[in-house]
């Protein structure tokens, strides 16, 4: 009997992060939900159900990041599932949630690359995608010019 290829630890940060993404969003919509509407009857039942899929995606991301550790257990780390909020967001924006056009672009205050601001994590992200903490730690201690 042959074994399936496991994911990659790259593979497995992808799907971490998107996870969580989803997760985070569900856990938003289901909130929304939950103060607009009754919690009990038939109106309280898309919000049960929204909090159902995010303790499901909670159960995947634990049993992923469990297999994670075992499969790849030199390279392995506990932000593949459980990003950083920034990577949360990021996941979410290249799938169509960054800016909404070329013209909300601009550059990073800190190194000048093609960035925008996202309120939600009330910074500037990098619009090629590629990391910016080093970027917002710097805004935030004032070393932009």
């Amino acid at each position: 009997m042959t074994r399936k290829a496991r994911l990659s630890p790259q593979a497995h940060t992808e799907l971490g992060h998107a996870l969580a993404a989803i997760r985070d969003e569900l856990g938003r919509r289901a909130t929304q939900l939950h103060n607009a509407y009754p919690r009990t009857g038939h109106e309280a039942t898309p919000a049960r159900k929204l909090t159902s899929a995010v303790r499901a995606i909670d159960n995947a991301r634990n049993n992923l990041d469990n297999a994670l550790f075992r499969e790849h257990p030199r390279t392995a780390t506990t932000t593949a599932y459980y990003p950083n909020a920034e990577d949360r967001a990021l996941t979410l924006r290249l799938r169509g949630s960054g800016p909404a056009s070329e013209a909300d672009v601009s550059e990073c205050p800190a190194c000048a690359a093609p960035s925008y601001y996202a309120r939600e994590l009330d910074r500037y992200v990098h619009a090629d995608g590629r990391g910016n903490a080093a970027c917002w730690l710097a805004i935030s201690r004032g070393e932009t010019s």
